[in-house]
């Protein structure tokens, strides 16, 4: 995951320093915590994007670990390279309804390499879930051949009325 989490901020266009990864853990702040979700942030500086940490506990000994850098209205979700453990689903549905109620982003991409095994059944679950593939060249994405995005995109004018 450390790979990939390097490749989303070298994808975000900012420096990301390995030697100062246990200073950044350091001053991460809590944003929120309730019984579906906990979530982390290692606030942003010196040319750091705002990297968001998601941890939900289905059961007693399972863990789920999501990591995501917010940049301007997208939240950029990283995939881990492990296979998704029981309870992913709903994990990742938290952090979609965190991302849309509370840091108000008009989209969450999920990122993962394209050279994956299970690359065909990543794409077919994210569609499942609404998500849509993004073409290269997309304006919030950077110009990465190695790596796929997919993008959810919030639908503000009705959830505004709220």
């Amino acid at each position: 995951m450390e790979a990939l989490s390097n490749s989303i901020n070298d994808m975000m266009g900012s420096e990301y320093l390995h030697t100062t990864r246990y200073m950044e853990r350091a001053l991460m702040v809590q944003q929120m915590r309730d019984r579906k979700l906990t979530v982390t942030e290692e606030p942003a500086g010196a040319g750091r994007p705002r990297i968001l940490h998601f941890q939900s506990r289905p059961t007693v000994s399972r863990v789920i670990k999501w990591e995501a850098v917010l940049r301007g209205p997208g939240l950029f979700v990283e995939i881990p390279c492990e296979s998704f453990p029981e309870g992913s689903k709903e994990s990742f549905i938290s952090l979609l309804e965190f991302a849309e109620e509370h840091l108000k982003v008009v989209s969450v991409f999920v990122c993962f390499y394209k050279n994956r095994d299970d690359r065909v059944k990543l794409v077919r679950t994210f569609s499942f879930l609404g998500f849509e593939m993004v073409k290269p060249g997309h304006a919030l994405v950077p110009a990465r051949p190695d790596v796929l995005f997919m993008a959810y995109n919030f639908d503000r004018d009705s959830s505004d009325e709220d």
